[in-house]
């Protein structure tokens, strides 16, 4: 059963006081935070990788042999 399951299903069944569901929610914020900042890193990397090629194969392709 994963964290948000399990918060979840503790909430639908009221086993927690005022103070976990507020200090669950505050973790939930937390982890949601650290899991774009994570996404946002990888996404930098693909479209720094992607601009690389596309230099790689606009400069391969302006190339002439002679």
């Amino acid at each position: 059963m994963s964290y948000a399951e399990k918060i979840l299903i503790d909430l639908e069944n009221n086993n927690l006081t005022l103070e976990a569901a507020v200090e669950n929610y505050t973790e939930a914020l937390a982890r949601i935070k650290l899991a774009k900042k994570i996404l946002e890193d990888a996404q930098n990397k693909v479209e720094i990788i992607e601009r690389r090629d596309l230099d790689g194969v606009s400069t391969k392709k302006t190339k002439t042999k002679l």
